[in-house]
């Protein structure tokens, strides 16, 4: 007969000792070992699941960071965490798999994943599209929220697993004491011309010592958008103090420039490529440059309680993603074909515009920039050891 460990440790120390001598032999990590008994045949893994990508995918606004709110909520199989060990009972044939076990090591098979409309979240979808996560053992059901913020309580609340969502949002709500973090997987990183500040053709703004005394719109008042901003700013001998930022809706950039409500704009893909094209919009500085090169910009968080409960799930979620991004490296191509199952972004446009970096591995030197800005800024309470917060890197 089996009972959970945490009924029979009480019981005898015997128990403990053979779950830490499994552990060993099996280079497992707590809590996915099974303890069977004595001379009871192995247990049989069941065949992971058949990952099925949703039927509603939601389509959303292409901006970096905004998009429309998709509300659908598929309820996934929370699968029991336990670990299980034999007692005195001798009368059973064969020896039953715990949960985890019985799905090769995940505490959980089935996870809802919330992301963004955006280019960044592509790697998600990547690994969707090529079965990766089916290949760890996973479903996946993706969400879409329109900004990181909004996913922070249904993190907590538990409706999903995971997040996609920037940096300074998930660093602001770690600071505050609103979510105790764990950066699963890094996402995005900015890349050259994936982000741009534009001018329109008969602007007096020709270069960035211009945009001093000037408004510049972003999504989001102290976030990422302007924390990378500053740091350009000032390598390019510009005041940061004497930029104004607006907070302007992804759909209302073009307007707002246009009416002269903003100077200049300050755009992500798709839409720096379709100011350039069709407006004629002139780039006066690049965001992702000099001191902000491959400024880390979003990832793949959970909550420290939901990591050690699922350390194996994890890990299986952060080796699929890595595989995707390894993928997307040398062939584009998979990011062309998942944008318009996400994005408002048809195959055509999506062939054109600038990607940002996708992570397949992660860094916590460069990510810890971002915190290190932020306290800067005084946008942080209190230094963060990012390193703390990332998870060990499964996926070699």
């Amino acid at each position: 007969m089996f009972k959970p460990i945490t009924t029979i440790e009480r019981q005898t120390g015997n128990a403990t000792i053979s779950v830490i001598f499994a552990m060993m032999e099996r280079h497992l990590v707590l809590p996915s070992v099974l303890v069977a008994c004595p001379g009871a045949p192995p247990a049989r893994n069941r065949p992971p699941p058949y990952l099925q990508a949703p039927s509603n995918r939601a389509k959303g606004v292409p901006d970096m960071r905004l998009g429309r709110p998709s509300r659908a909520a598929v309820i996934g199989l929370v699968l029991a965490l336990g670990i299980t060990a034999c007692s005195g009972d001798s009368t059973t044939t064969s020896a039953p798999t715990s949960t985890a076990a019985a799905n090769g090591g995940l505490e959980k098979t089935e996870i809802k994943v919330v992301g963004l409309p955006a280019i960044d979240t592509a790697a998600l979808y990547v690994a969707i599209d090529q079965k990766l996560f089916e290949k760890e053992g996973l479903k996946v059901t993706p969400q879409i929220v329109q900004s990181s913020p909004e996913a922070i309580p249904m993190l907590l609340n538990g409706e999903i697993d995971a997040m996609f969502g920037n940096y300074v949002s998930m660093f602001q709500a770690h600071d505050q004491g609103a979510l105790k973090l764990r950066i699963l997987a890094e996402g995005s990183r900015a890349a050259p011309d994936s982000l741009s500040v534009m001018a329109l053709p008969d602007s007096p703004i020709r270069s960035a010592k211009d945009l001093e005394g000037k408004t510049i719109n972003v999504n989001v008042l102290h976030n990422f958008q302007e924390l990378a901003l500053t740091q350009v700013l000032k390598a390019n001998n510009v005041d940061p103090k004497k930029i104004k930022y607006v907070q302007v809706t992804f759909q209302n950039i073009m307007p707002a420039w246009q009416k002269g409500q903003i100077d200049a704009a300050y755009l992500g893909e798709p839409m720096v490529t379709a100011a350039t094209s069709q407006m004629g919009a002139r780039k006066i500085l690049d965001p992702a440059s000099g001191p902000a090169a491959e400024f880390p910009i979003s990832g793949y968080v959970s909550t420290q309680e939901w990591y050690e409960k699922n350390p194996n799930t994890a890990a299986a979620f952060q080796r699929a993603l890595h595989a995707a991004a390894k993928m997307m490296e040398s062939n584009r191509e998979l990011v062309v074909d998942v944008l318009p199952n996400f994005t408002q972004i048809e195959k055509a446009t999506a062939a054109t515009v600038t990607f940002p970096y996708f992570s397949s591995s992660d860094n916590p030197v460069r990510l810890q920039r971002v915190a290190d800005w932020m306290v800067e800024a005084g946008w942080l309470g209190k230094d963060i050891d990012v390193a703390s917060l990332m998870s060990p890197t499964t996926s070699g």
